[in-house]
């Protein structure tokens, strides 16, 4: 073996980690500099383009705030004039006594237009919001609620009588010229005064040319800008500019994304890599809050930059270092290469030198390299070399000497072992022995004796002594004998006497009667030791109490017995196999005969079973595989193919013993009937589902087409209903100084009952729309949201005075909006319906029943009869007789539509002045359908 295989090389050499640690040294140098000079120019030229673009944005945004100032000077000289026009309109009001009807606004409008000049019109507000009166026929019945911000300005202004100018705008009615409005409150709070003064052009040509020129002008500033838009608060195009000579038409996506920023009030940035496009739409606010049309006159302004210059710039700096990068790595490669060459050539030699020594050539010298370090290297392996010889030398002589004294002391050492491990092994024999012995004799539940043939007891264990109640010194060195019966005495004495040399043990059975009378059946192993002679020296027995046992033997045949009569009488097939399939139990089965699913054989134990059942398959035998493979029952199914199908149920039951199936319990039953009657039962669900189907989507059809007829006819019905209201209210201003008294009293009565039949359709509305209106079930505090009712019932100037107690109000789930506007209803019922010199008393809490939450109103009412209990919840159902009672009758109705969409349930008791009772539930305790 050479000294290289005695002592291999390991690792790597030492110049070439030098040379790679030197090579990632300067990688990472080159990459670091020439990766810090991309990025800092990526940076430059990325942050130039954004400062160009957040300078142009603001630039954009200043301007408009400058013309929309030079707008608003313009404005300004034409506010004496309106200040003076609605002078002249308040003093005609405070002349007409606060009575709108005597106000002649066409003269006033005339006068208006000769004495100041231009074009005016003007407008009265009433309380809701509704102009009622006006010189500009398309405003009239214009309804401000729809505008909630501009309706409550009014509200503020009717009740405090301020006077408000305000900007020029378009109208809120399409095709409206430009106006500038101004609003007086009248002193009686009642009213809001509007006059406006029109202008087919507003803005001088010199300001509609600010936009444009701003536009225009910012792309000078920004060459990038590729076009600009400046947008409206209704979303036109208010001026735009492109570097394209032809502009186009916007798309809607362009259109919704304006919309969006008007909404949100926040400018949006966006990408167009395709295009090469960077987008800002930017959302221009006046920052005017004192008008209230101030935020129509909001700009939305969209900036397309084009990004084609910067993407260029960043790919040439990219490609520039991507080239320096690669030409650095190559000559650094180059570099640690010939550097590698330099050092290692050397050095190599010397270890070449090495190995060859190492591979047991102590004679051959070093190579001279002619380098310093190496030389020293070189003479102190030399002089290593020699001492090394010269100590292999004496270690072969000691090793030697060592050899022959260690092969002595290994012979004495392993004669020893042998010694002792023999010692070992009989001690530990004998150990054993005693152990089992005492662990046999001893602790053992079995009786053992000992005794001599003329029947002197030697030996007894516990167990012995116990079972015949008496100590073991009362039995050792006695002649014990237990009382057996007469009958089995003389085979005992047949069975000791019939043991022999050959045969010195055997197995005996009989009754012992034990000193308490007690009857047992012992199980005995008797063994003769006889003496070197031949003769019999004593006797050893070991007994067993099979008393129990042969008792639960008897039992089991009986229940054997039972058992397989009743397996007979089975229609279902039962076989019992073991693990190579042979039958070892059946039970003749009838059906398998009858129907010839089995071959006929007298006697069938211990054939095959898939031999005999002749429908088995391929499939069935993998079935029993798997049961005997995982222990687990198989249940499965089989059809027969017959003139009427037999459809077998098969049940493969594992009986296990030790962790193993032995057997398996086969059952066979027949479900043909079964099977039939499921496919008839599966056909008449199909049958009823198609008829339930059918007959819910003509309920469904019916439910949409009335709700939808409900509705368009209310909703159509409202815009006649409102005409007869202004033309009769326009009779009476325009005619009312012709009319005598009956006839304006009839006028009223017509514009009372529109009131009524508007009131009738919004109820008939609302009710049309619950049923559409998709439920928001969340959980409700059902305290807080009555109290808020009440509230509300009782802020209103023209309210009873009431009496309300509230009890133990239960939480619970539902749509928060509609289970407020039952409770509103059943409230504002309670109050209507009390005689009126009665203080109305009203209770309202909820109580628990059969884990049902139930909620109830109870009230000192007129009541009613029980026997229109039903009626109560009926559409335009009135149980009042008076005319003036109020409501619609549709109130109880949409009670009761609301209920019902929560899977609830209502009712009521009444009776006559004695008060009436609403209950109600709301799904289940937590909101859960019941």
């Amino acid at each position: 073996m050479s000294m290289r295989q005695k002592f291999p090389m390991s690792g790597g050499s030492l110049i070439s980690r030098f040379m790679v640690i030197l090579l990632i040294i300067l990688i990472l140098s080159i990459l670091s500099i020439t990766t810090l000079w991309y990025i800092d120019t990526r940076t430059q030229i990325e942050s130039r383009f954004t400062l160009q673009q957040n300078h142009s944005e603001q630039i954009l945004r200043q301007s408009v705030i400058w013309i929309d100032g030079g707008i608003r000077l313009y404005e300004y000289s034409f506010e004496p004039g309106m200040k003076e026009a609605m002078d002249m309109y308040l003093a005609a009001y405070n002349e007409s006594g606060g009575d709108i009807t005597k106000i002649d606004l066409p003269s006033l409008k005339t006068h208006l237009n000769e004495t100041i000049g231009g074009t005016w019109d003007l407008y009265i507000i009433d309380a809701e919001g509704t102009v009622v009166h006006t010189t500009y026929t398309p405003d009239l019945f214009l309804n401000f609620c729809n505008y909630p911000s501009f309706y409550k300005t009014l509200t503020r202004i009717r009740e405090e009588g301020a006077y408000v100018i305000d900007r020029t705008v378009k109208g809120f009615v399409k095709g409206s010229p430009n106006r500038k409005f101004a609003y007086q409150g009248t002193p009686d709070k009642k009213y809001v005064l509007e006059i406006s003064r029109n202008f087919q052009t507003f803005i001088p040509k010199e300001t509609e040319t600010s936009y444009a020129e701003l536009v225009k002008n910012l792309p000078r500033l920004n060459p990038n800008i590729v076009s600009i838009e400046l947008f409206n608060t209704q979303g036109e195009i208010v001026t735009r500019w492109s570097a394209d000579s032809g502009y186009g038409n916007y798309s809607p996506h362009i259109q919704e994304k304006v919309i969006r920023v008007l909404s949100e009030k926040k400018s949006h940035y966006y990408h167009e890599p395709d295009l090469k496009q960077a987008i800002s739409i930017i959302y221009l606010s006046i920052q005017d809050t004192r008008y209230p049309s101030s935020p129509m006159m909001n700009l939305v302004g969209r900036i397309v930059y084009s990004t084609q210059e910067i993407e260029e710039k960043i790919l040439e700096i990219s490609i520039i270092y991507i080239a320096a990068l690669l030409f650095t790595l190559l000559i650094a490669g180059l570099t640690v290469w010939k550097t590698s060459r330099y050092f290692s050539y050397p050095v190599k030699g010397l270890i070449q030198d090495l190995n060859q020594i190492a591979d047991g050539d102590l004679n051959h010298q070093i190579r001279d390299t002619g380098i310093l370090e190496l030389k020293q290297i070189e003479g102190a392996i030399n002089r290593l070399v020699s001492n090394l010889k010269e100590m292999i030398r004496t270690i072969q002589t000691q090793e030697e000497q060592v050899k022959n004294e260690l092969s002595n002391r290994i012979q004495a050492e392993e004669n020893i072992r042998n010694l002792l491990q023999e010692v070992q092994q009989k001690e530990l024999q004998i150990q054993k022995s005693e152990e089992r012995y005492r662990s046999v004799v001893e602790t053992q539940n079995e009786f053992i004796c000992r005794f001599t043939p003329d029947g002197t007891h030697i030996f007894v264990n516990d167990a012995y002594c116990r079972f015949f109640g008496k100590s073991c010194d009362e039995i050792l060195g006695t002649k014990f004998s237990p009382e057996i019966p007469e009958d089995e005495r003389i085979q005992l004495k047949n069975h000791l006497a019939g043991l022999t040399r050959q045969h010195p043990t055997d197995l005996n059975e009989h009754h012992i009667i034990l000193p308490n009378g007690e009857r047992r059946y012992i199980q005995w192993i008797d063994q003769a030791i006889f003496s070197e002679t031949g003769e019999i020296t004593e006797y050893q027995s070991v007994g067993r109490d099979l008393t129990e046992v042969k008792e639960l033997e008897k039992s089991l045949h009986a229940s054997d017995s039972l058992y397989r009569e009743t397996v007979n009488a089975m229609d279902d097939g039962v076989f019992v196999t073991d693990s190579t399939h042979s039958i070892l139990i059946w039970n003749g089965w009838k059906l398998g005969k009858q129907a010839k699913l089995l071959k006929e054989h007298k006697h069938l134990e211990g054939k095959k079973l898939f031999s005999i059942l002749t429908y088995l398959t391929e499939k069935d035998y993998l079935e029993y595989d798997g049961v005997f493979s995982s222990g687990k029952i198989a249940v499965y199914e089989t059809i027969i193919e017959k003139e009427r199908p037999i459809y077998l149920e098969t049940k493969i039951i594992p009986i296990i013993t030790d962790d193993q199936v032995t057997t398996v319990v086969t059952l066979i039953r027949d479900i043909t009937l079964r099977k039939e009657s499921e496919k008839a039962l599966h056909k008449l669900n199909l049958d009823l589902e198609e008829i339930i189907r059918k007959r819910t989507e003509d309920l469904q059809s019916s439910l949409d087409e009335l709700d939808a007829f409900a509705y368009s006819v209310s909703h159509d019905l409202r815009g006649p209903v409102r005409a007869i209201d202004g033309f009769s209210h326009l009779l009476l201003l325009k005619a009312g100084d012709i009319l005598d008294e009956e006839n304006k009293h009839l006028i009223s009565r017509i514009r009372e009952s529109v009131t009524t039949m508007d009131r009738l359709i919004q109820d008939l509305l609302r009710f049309s729309r619950t049923a559409r209106q998709p439920l928001q079930v969340i959980d409700i505090e059902m305290g807080g949201l009555v109290r808020g009712v009440i509230t509300e019932l009782t802020s209103q100037p023209e309210t009873r005075n009431i009496s309300v107690h509230i009890k133990d109000m239960r939480s619970s789930k539902g749509d928060p909006g509609l289970i407020r506007q039952v409770w509103y209803n059943l409230i504002s019922n309670s109050i209507k319906f009390t005689l009126p010199d009665t203080v109305p008393d009203i209770t309202i809490g909820s109580y628990e029943k059969e884990s049902e939450i139930i909620y109830y109103i109870k009230d000192n009412g007129i009541g009613f009869d029980m026997q229109y209990a039903d009626k109560v919840f009926e559409v335009f159902s009135r149980l009042a007789p008076s005319p003036n009672a109020e409501g619609t009758g549709v109130g109880l109705a949409l009670v009761k539509r609301i209920i019902l969409r929560h899977h609830g349930r209502i009712w009521v008791q009444s009776g006559k002045g004695r008060g009436t009772t609403f209950y109600f539930t709301v799904q289940g305790r937590d909101g859960s359908e019941r």
